[in-house]
């Protein structure tokens, strides 16, 4: 895998100009829209995102037509994504699952569709459907290489995939969707012990071919995705009074998931669930289908935990589609075991005039890093952090000059763009871009405040050497062109080496200015001899 610095600055020729995709997937329960744009140097920019509960396949239970009423709300909701696709001038890739996807009457929905907003849909099987998911998801977390257990519930049928470095090792689709479940069983209010067990033993029939066959692929990392697993997720943080803005890498265990459950099924009635802190209103009355198949799946394969992803159906459309288009030049698909690279290349592209400043500033403080690791005793995850940190320290400046460190960790924390990183690894990296400049940590900070002691401690060691870094290029000409240091009896010290008729007095007093963080951590003292080359 090339390094950042290279990443960061290898053209793509695929395409020379921009292009727009927006994906659309018609579930059973919803329908999503999200709108990209295909940089050309391989980067997506993520433009907009809409979802509306449609319930196409609400009102039969055996999925044999789509409703009239249904098929109005879906036509409708259509004409809204066409709108909004053509405004940003967007191709449109659509694909429709479990609901069209079993319907007899299919082919007049299409056909409407086509004549009435000009959408083409591509209505996908099962396995495809599976493929796609799993194609979504590692372009949200970091698990190519990994063996992975995919538990996607939909509103109309259950994918199952284990998959490992892009390859599909099982995969199956169900018909365990929510809605499904709801309407066969589930739909008297409130609901009777027996309506549930009724469909436990349904669901147990249905999954007792596949869990034997998905145990042999033991061991993997189970994965949960769409909008089952979402609202379980929130109810469990909504009892940890912990509040989120994305979901994605969240790991629930199986005692939390326990609790989660059994607040859902104590609720017999439709009004008692809503009243179920976390839970989404629109989910009240699909959510126990929902969970039950996700607690007997969970239970048969005795996993421990499980890992939630933003990413399913229409990020997978995205992948595909631009693969697709890839095809067709000479040129390929960035790899999906990269994606923590990708995601630090388009956050950087906010602000691309830091680009040159940003690699000179990873590579002297990535030399000291290096130099030093018996000193600091830190690994390769932090150095990827500190890494990463020295590419986007900077992209603040997309908004302005004035506070610019500040609005960098604004940035990082909240772009969707981050994936790869989990939570607490997105707070740490913008921390050290919050204080690369200006005061360093302090207790009275709340996000610094917030974090665990251990987290406070590398983030100031960290920032330390990050500080240092972007002071050694303060003019931003690259005049320190090596770096070398060394520790020897309570010191630490520097050899910078600049190239002839170069001056280098601008970044030793711009070091000067902002060691302090660095001795204070440390414990040392910090001292710089220059060199020419």
């Amino acid at each position: 895998m090339l390094p950042f610095s290279q990443i960061l600055r290898k053209p793509n020729p695929a395409f020379r100009t921009e292009k727009i995709l927006a994906a659309i997937d018609l579930g059973t329960n919803s329908f999503h829209i999200v709108v990209v744009k295909l940089r050309p140097d391989g980067t997506l920019e993520y433009l907009t995102k809409e979802k509306e509960s449609v319930r196409l396949g609400s009102g039969s239970s055996d999925y044999a037509v789509i409703q009239e009423d249904a098929m109005e709300r879906g036509i409708a909701c259509l004409k809204r994504f066409q709108s909004l696709a053509d405004s940003y001038k967007a191709e449109i890739r659509a694909v429709a699952t479990s609901a069209l996807r079993e319907a007899e009457n299919r082919q007049v929905f299409l056909d409407r569709a086509e004549k009435e907003t000009g959408i083409k849909i591509q209505v996908i099987s099962g396995n495809e459907e599976a493929r796609l998911i799993y194609m979504g998801i590692l372009q949200g977390l970091p698990v190519f290489d990994k063996r992975i257990l995919l538990i996607d519930i939909g509103g109309g049928s259950t994918e199952l995939l284990v998959g490992e470095k892009g390859e599909i090792l099982f995969s199956t689709s169900l018909k365990l969707g929510a809605i499904r479940l709801t309407e066969k069983y589930l739909k008297k209010d409130p609901l009777s012990l027996t309506d549930i067990q009724k469909c436990r033993i349904h669901i147990e029939s249905v999954l007792s071919a596949f869990l034997p066959q998905i145990e042999t692929w033991k061991p993997f990392m189970v994965v949960g995705s769409s909008g089952t697993i979402s609202s379980v997720t929130s109810i469990v943080l909504e009892k940890k009074m912990e509040k989120r803005d994305r979901l994605n890498g969240t790991e629930i265990t199986i005692d939390q998931f326990k609790e989660a459950r059994r607040q859902v099924l104590d609720a017999d009635s439709l009004k008692k669930r809503l009243k179920i802190p976390g839970l989404d209103a629109k989910r009240g009355d699909i959510i126990v289908g929902g969970v039950l198949v996700l607690d007997e799946v969970l239970q048969r394969i005795k996993a421990p935990s499980f890992t939630v992803s933003d990413f399913a159906l229409r990020e997978g459309i995205v992948y595909d589609t631009i693969e697709s288009w890839y095809r067709h030049t000479d040129s390929s698909l960035p790899p999906l075991d990269n994606i923590r690279e990708k995601a630090i290349k388009t956050v950087a592209n906010l602000y691309p005039a830091g680009k040159k400043h940003a690699d000179a500033v990873a590579k002297i403080t990535l030399q000291m890093f290096d130099d030093l690791k018996d000193f600091h005793k830190l690994g390769s995850l932090e150095r990827d952090y500190l890494e990463t940190a020295c590419h986007l320290h900077q992209v603040g400046l997309c908004i302005s000059h004035h506070n610019y460190h500040k609005h960098s960790y604004y940035i990082i924390k909240n772009s969707e763009a981050m994936v790869g990183f989990s939570n607490s690894e997105i707070e740490i990296i913008a921390l050290l871009a919050r204080y690369h400049r200006k005061g360093g940590p302090k207790g009275k900070h709340e996000e610094f405040k917030a974090l665990r002691i251990e987290d406070q401690l590398l983030v100031k060691k960290l920032a330390a050497f990050l500080r240092i870094g972007d002071g050694l290029d303060r003019s931003e000409k690259s005049i320190i062109q090596r770096l070398d240091a060394v520790y020897e009896r309570g010191k630490v010290l520097c050899r910078l080496y600049h190239t002839k008729g170069t001056d280098p007095n601008l970044e030793i007093w711009s070091v000067a200015e902002k060691k302090d963080l660095f001795e204070e951590t440390f414990g040392v003292s910090l001292e710089f001899q220059t060199f020419t080359l």
